[in-house]
């Protein structure tokens, strides 16, 4: 290995990476567009792909609603910690005269035709793809669910990436006999919209590797239930922490999806904002007041090295019951007495019956709170004093 890449590695480890590899950009010719470095920048040959892991004590507590904020604040500080190692590398190979590129975490979508903005997109292809360049960097290999697990810590890890000029000597991918996933579907029954069919099949090929990972439903499908607009669980036995509902079934045909998504999105107070974070999401990261809402990800949460483990935390989530809004905006388990209330947002939200019992209430703004959720409470105070609002929807 030359010197470049053993400071390289060495910097980030020392920073925080619990792991880093390299690949080059011939290395991931051969896989979809967004594994292609050369879109955001055109000199790339090399890609430095690392990961931090996050803490597995916290997302059991987060999986068996023991506790909403600590996951939330955990994905915060590592999104921090991946931007300021990126941050580091690109410094790093730029004083020795390389072009480098720190690639954004999330949220960097190409455009898609006929889609103004966001709130119109449907496929979600991003600038550049962490997961394929950590398949080829020897990092991990693509799980059932999509994700990528490694051997050490599963699926719970959060990736990070930087491109350069650089022509770096790539590390291997990790062979099929090594293949951390051994196809025990735990993530297809974990997820409350069921975007990971468990028996359905696609392939992909990256950096000469071929996986086979379900064959899922559409991406708009997995946008709705990770940011919360459906919590719920076919089973109603269950759901994640979003306390909303759409009180219909999804839909089964891409367009329907597609189409519910894109009015759900209108009609979000977030995305309506001009200054949500999908048009600046590292310097929401980087802002002390910005909450990291974080309702689902139970795909990835369930996804342990060991499959004892994955057994066991899949049973805490089915065991876990279903989320309620409390009007001073944190979530909490709903009781049997929980109501749901129609909201001008297209969505129902499960509150406890004792919070719309308590008469006209002030709102109260903390830094946890999320711009649905605040909205939410601002119609439901305005509303305590009518009978109607105090009544639980039964339809």
């Amino acid at each position: 290995m030359g010197s470049t890449e053993t400071k390289l590695k060495s910097l980030a480890l020392s920073m925080g990476a619990d792991l880093i590899g390299v690949t080059s950009k011939d290395i991931l010719a051969d896989g979809p567009p967004s594994a292609d470095p050369r879109y955001l920048l055109p000199s790339a040959k090399s890609v430095i792909s690392f990961a931090v892991s996050l803490d597995k004590d916290i997302a059991k507590d987060f999986i068996n609603k023991k506790k909403w904020l600590p996951h939330c604040h955990n994905r915060k500080a590592i999104a921090q910690t991946l931007y300021t190692i990126g941050d580091a590398l690109v410094e790093q190979l730029r004083s020795e005269g390389y072009k480098a590129v720190n690639v954004d975490l999330n949220n960097n979508y190409r455009p898609e035709e006929g889609a103004a903005d966001v709130t119109e997109m449907t496929k979600f292809h991003p600038d550049f793809s962490h997961r394929y360049a950590a398949l080829a960097a020897g990092i991990g290999r693509l799980g059932w669910s999509g994700n990528l697990l490694t051997r050490e810590y599963g699926a719970l890890v959060e990736l990070g990436s930087v491109l350069t000029s650089a022509a770096l000597t790539p590390d291997t991918p990790i062979s099929d006999k090594e293949h951390p996933c051994d196809k025990c579907k735990m993530c297809s029954l974990v997820c409350p919209v069921g975007m990971i069919r468990p028996r359905a099949s696609t392939q992909v090929t990256v950096a000469g590797v071929t996986e086979t990972i379900s064959n899922k439903r559409p991406n708009t499908c997995c946008w709705i239930g990770c940011t919360g607009y459906e919590g719920l669980a076919t089973s109603r036995t269950w759901s994640n922490w979003s306390p909303y509902r759409l009180g219909r079934p999804l839909p089964e045909d891409r367009q329907d999806f597609d189409a519910l998504c894109i009015s759900l999105q209108k009609a979000d107070p977030q995305m309506q904002a001009a200054d949500n974070y999908f048009s600046n999401y590292r310097q929401a990261v980087f802002d002390p007041d910005w909450f990291y809402y974080t309702v689902c990800g139970f795909c990835r949460s369930v996804c342990a090295p060991q499959r004892e483990e994955r057994l066991a935390n899949r049973k805490l989530i089915i065991d876990s019951g279903t989320a309620a809004l409390k009007l001073d905006g944190s979530h909490e388990v709903a009781d049997e007495n929980a109501c749901e209330v129609q909201t001008p947002y297209g969505l129902r939200v499960v509150v406890a019956h004792e919070e719309l019992s308590k008469g006209p209430a002030k709102t109260r703004k903390w830094p946890g709170q999320f711009p649905l959720d605040r909205e939410v409470i601002k119609y439901l105070c305005q509303q305590l004093n009518s009978a109607d609002a105090r009544d639980c929807a039964t339809d």
